[in-house]
């Protein structure tokens, strides 16, 4: 079976990712601030109704580097759930996971960060960002949700996600991961998957 007709879904987000960020000058090295205004997500911007951003933010990076290591990412979690379960339900665990989780992130987990003085500041309400990551997480999530010794293997990406923000907390990003693996976890357990039978 060839590679497209087994990760159609991976093949066509890696596009994407590619064409947005060529369009948007990021592979030249930074992505532009009037690109990150106009398609960055933020508490601001789905608040105004912007919800579109949603999902044009998720194809974009920050710089050339983060668009190789977001390559790598989506090629390496996503094709590999993808290959072992189908087309389908990676696109329905990417999207809905990462729209979901950056909602309850963007409504509910940065207010509460911004009014906490010791944590944020009130400007985090108006940050940008870009990057599939959360989504990203989802899918590691239901990934580990569908294998053998799931709660230990959770507990370590949980504990890798603490040592990170201990060392550099970012409210959106950090807050996006943590919630996605868990809502990816949590559906791969009301849904449980299995291997292909080719595998």
């Amino acid at each position: 079976m060839s590679l497209m007709a087994r990760v159609p879904f991976t093949l066509l987000f890696l596009l994407a990712m590619t064409l947005a960020n060529w369009a948007s000058g990021t592979l030249e090295g930074t992505l532009p601030p009037t690109a990150l205004t106009q398609w960055g997500i933020s508490h601001r911007a789905v608040l105004d109704g912007d919800v579109a951003r949603l999902v044009t933010g998720t194809f974009l990076s920050h710089d050339s580097a983060m668009f190789v290591r977001q390559y790598l990412f989506v090629a390496a979690v996503i094709g590999y759930f993808e290959w072992h379960t189908s087309s389908v339900r990676a696109a329905l665990i990417f999207f809905s996971v990462d729209i979901l989780g950056t909602l309850i992130v963007l409504l509910g987990v940065v207010p509460l960060v911004a009014s906490l003085p010791e944590l944020g500041h009130p400007a985090a309400r108006s940050t940008l960002d870009v990057g599939m990551s959360a989504g990203g997480f989802g899918v590691i999530g239901a990934t580990l949700g569908g294998w053998p010794y799931r709660w230990l293997l959770l507990a370590g990406v949980l504990t890798a996600i603490g040592v990170k923000v201990g060392i550099s907390f970012h409210v959106i990003a950090d807050s996006a991961h943590l919630v996605c693996l868990l809502l990816g976890f949590a559906a791969a357990l009301v849904f449980p998957w299995r291997r292909k039978a080719a595998d």
